[in-house]
């Protein structure tokens, strides 16, 4: 009757062993072959660094070093 209960306990570790192992694989694997998943950190988007320095050096050369304000607001007199 011990012997039953000890091989019994030990079946049921051995199964929630296996069941753990076969779930974390299959987490790593879901991970890895998701197309959504990102694989790689995120990077900012934004213009590259020589495409930024071409255009500030355009618009240096073109004699603008500052953009167009708009102009004041219109003011009434008063009556």
């Amino acid at each position: 009757m011990l012997a039953g209960r000890r091989r019994a306990a030990r079946a049921k570790v051995v199964v929630t062993v296996c069941g753990l192992a076969v779930f974390g694989a299959g987490m790593g694997l879901a991970r890895a072959s998701y197309a959504g998943h990102r694989k790689h950190p995120a990077r900012p988007l934004g213009a590259p660094r020589d495409f930024l320095g071409v255009v500030q050096d355009d618009i240096l050369r073109s004699g603008v070093v500052a953009p167009a304000q708009a102009p004041p607001a219109a003011q009434t007199s008063a009556s």
